[in-house]
């Protein structure tokens, strides 16, 4: 039975901020939940300009420099991402994940990682991947700096 979207918030911030030899305050902790949420609404609106075809919106959710390397080596950057997700390519971005886990670092900076079966172009089956993704907050919204995702090798 899957998570709720606050459960997850909580499990992933009470994982991913360790605990000092002193207590952590509950301001810190407050933060790192809502840093947490940040990335999982980002997530939820990648999806949505997805599925809208929402250049525009891609645009902003994707800083600048932004670079995701592929399981063959090949670094797709910011505007052949973009094309990539708006040709309705399965991608991390879209596809359903699971075991997804939120570790954030400080204010501005967080990581996701998980895993995604994405259709293998090739087979026309899915490949699992496990994948990971850098996010930052520049001004007051999170964006996407970097991700790279593995495909998980078939245990024969």
């Amino acid at each position: 039975m899957p998570l709720s979207r606050r459960a997850v918030v909580g499990l992933l911030t009470a994982a991913s901020v360790p605990l000092p030899a002193s207590a952590q305050t509950a301001a810190g902790a407050s933060a790192a939940a809502a840093a947490a949420e940040g990335v999982l609404a980002l997530r939820e609106r990648i999806r949505a300009a997805v599925a809208g075809k929402d250049r525009a919106a891609l645009e902003a959710l994707y800083a600048d420099n932004f670079m995701h390397m592929r399981d063959s080596g090949r670094a797709d950057l910011k505007p052949e991402r973009i094309a990539l997700l708006l040709a309705g390519e399965q991608t991390i971005e879209t596809a359903p994940e699971d075991g997804v886990a939120i570790q954030v670092y400080g204010a501005a900076t967080a990581v996701a990682t998980g895993a995604s079966a994405i259709k293998d172009a090739a087979t026309g089956k899915p490949a699992r991947f496990r994948w990971v993704v850098v996010y930052f907050k520049g001004g007051p919204d999170w964006q996407v700096a970097l991700s790279q995702a593995s495909r998980v090798p078939v245990r024969r």
